[in-house]
């Protein structure tokens, strides 16, 4: 073999040294990222049972702390409380949620509702030093943040649970009262609330859902549409399977996000004031 034809050859076994070499580099990539993302890294649990044991109880309270929920990306890392009293809660209580199941034990069909004050507006702010309560699940209105907030952490009887978020959308007072509102709802009634849950959501979520679910809906009140348009905001999520992984699934607008673009398009004009 020639002196020319040898170096031509070195270099072709160079070259393709070098793109095996990358292509190596870009696998071990893809695996490590793929590793950290299905070790929950997307979003770690941490666990909220000693909060609720030290939560603090008022003086001849009516409520009783039966859970703890935290929801990725927001302030809402808060206790849920429960009363069978016809007053409710104190005033002295500022940041919680509460519970519209029938005893403080897990179900398949957990419901949670909180206050929303400060952020009532057609243009939901996504901080404010004034938010407490519910106000920064307006947050999943916007596709940005939807797209990147997954999970709701209830924790309650005891362990913690983590829920994939599948739904999020706004319900009318009347729509309200068509959803299945027991504890443990049945197939049918599980399909039914899925239905509804289908027909408002905002984003297509990359989640099956199916009838062995369980499932957690947040909701709380809104003026998106208006100071006469009372609707409720819902985010609804389904249990981590057995063995299945946080991972960051995909999230995409759905028709319905386009009514909400309109309306996100308008002046900011936040009904603070009139709380």
């Amino acid at each position: 073999m020639s002196k020319k034809k040898s170096r031509e050859a070195i270099k072709k076994i160079k070259i393709l040294s070098v793109f095996f070499i990358a292509i190596a580099v870009i696998l071990v990539l893809l695996l490590v990222y793929k590793i950290i993302i299905n070790k929950g890294d997307y979003y770690k649990l941490d666990s909220r049972i000693d909060k609720i044991n030290n939560s603090v109880e008022f003086q001849n309270s009516s409520y009783e702390t039966m859970g703890w929920l935290r929801v990725q990306g927001t302030n809402l890392d808060l206790p849920i409380v429960r009363s069978d009293m016809e007053e409710g809660f104190p005033v002295e209580l500022e940041s919680f949620g509460w519970s519209e199941n029938s005893d403080n034990k897990f179900h398949n069909n957990i419901r949670i509702n909180g206050h929303n004050i400060f952020n009532l507006s057609k243009h939901p702010k996504l901080k404010s030093d004034l938010f407490q309560r519910f106000e920064e699940l307006m947050n999943f209105m916007y596709y940005d943040f939807a797209k990147n907030n997954k999970y709701i952490q209830l924790t309650i009887d005891g362990k913690d649970y983590i829920y994939k978020i599948f739904s999020t959308g706004l319900v009318s007072p009347t729509e309200k009262t068509l959803f299945p509102h027991s504890d443990d709802i049945d197939k049918d009634d599980f399909k039914e609330y899925k239905e509804r849950l289908d027909k408002l959501n905002f984003y297509n979520y990359d989640v099956d859902v199916n009838e062995n679910d369980k499932l957690i809906t947040l909701s709380t009140c809104t003026r998106f549409y208006g100071a006469d348009n009372k609707y409720e905001f819902y985010v609804t999520a389904r249990l981590l399977r057995e063995d299945e992984k946080i991972d960051n699934y995909k999230v995409t607008k759905g028709s319905n996000y386009k009514k909400v673009e309109e309306v996100l398009k308008g002046d900011d004009d936040n009904e603070e004031s009139n709380a």
